[in-house]
């Protein structure tokens, strides 16, 4: 089987040289390994050159984000899987060769992802090693579950789907995760923390509250019908009126306030539906 690796880059000299190095290590070795430019400017190219031809580069004229920058890189790649990685996360170096050795020896999956290590200066490490092992639409009312960086999909499956959803530039992960789970493709989870989430870099789309917000509620507007049907419409409002209060808690300010308020507030009218309290 053969992978491709595909790094989206915007800005990560400081931090890439350790994200690179962990790709090179894997104990399985990649078909390829392309990293796209998403528009750095400055000296980007010329320091991602000093990798070359261990690496391929895509250079983009303009800026299109996370999600248009990994579908350019998958429409180039040869492998049968792709393992996506942001260009400031580490790998384990067995994370390659585990990843293929389990869908190998069970090709009905689609996606495998695997457990993850969140990590920061000066703050406690966070694991995320208890999700389900195959994941459900119900799995996925409750919260998105798999981060991309841990992620090794089929490539042809990913390209049908039309890939990553440009219009979500931030929990872009949720959204083709969702659209994966309810066209019938099989999620699974390898319970092994292969994958080191570094937070705190300076562009990082999840300390963005709007993005949080708009990501978010955004999946569920998109997937109104899938909510419906599986909790109804009360449901489906609570699922809205939660992500409006979670954003107030991660806007954190005075107005972070008023916007978790009108969240409780929404959710005493549509209250939790006991299937997401199993």
């Amino acid at each position: 089987m053969e992978v491709s690796v595909i790094i989206p880059f915007f800005r990560r000299q400081s931090v890439f040289d350790e994200t690179i190095r962990s790709v090179f290590a894997q104990t399985l070795t990649p078909t390829e390994i392309i990293v796209v430019d998403d528009a750095s400017g400055g000296d980007a190219l010329e320091y991602l050159a000093q990798y070359e031809p261990r690496i391929k580069i895509i250079a983009l004229e303009t800026n299109v984000g996370v999600s248009a920058a990994r579908n350019a890189g998958a429409l180039q790649a040869c492998g049968d899987f792709i393992a996506f990685l942001d260009s400031d996360d580490i790998w384990v170096e067995d994370k390659l060769e585990k990843q293929v050795t389990y869908v190998e020896a069970n090709p009905e999956v689609c996606l495998l992802h695997t457990g993850c290590k969140v990590f920061s200066e000066g703050k406690k490490d966070l694991i995320y090693n208890d999700k389900p092992l195959t994941l459900t639409l119900l799995d996925l009312l409750h919260e998105s579950h798999v981060m991309m960086q841990s992620s090794l999909i089929n490539k042809d499956v990913f390209n049908q789907l039309g890939g990553f959803d440009p219009g979500f530039r931030q929990t872009e992960d949720y959204e083709l995760t969702m659209r994966l789970v309810v066209s019938g493709y099989q999620v699974q989870f390898l319970p092994e923390v292969l994958t080191f989430v570094r937070h705190g870099t300076d562009d990082k789309l999840s300390t963005n509250w709007k993005g949080f917000y708009q990501g978010h509620v955004g999946v569920v507007r998109k997937y109104k019908k899938n909510y419906v049907e599986a909790i109804g419409t009360s449901g489906y409002y609570y699922c809205l009126a939660n992500y409006l209060e979670k954003t107030g808690y991660k806007q954190g300010r005075l107005l972070g306030r008023f916007i978790s308020l009108a969240g409780k507030v929404a959710k005493l009218i549509f209250p939790k539906p006991k299937i997401l309290s199993n």
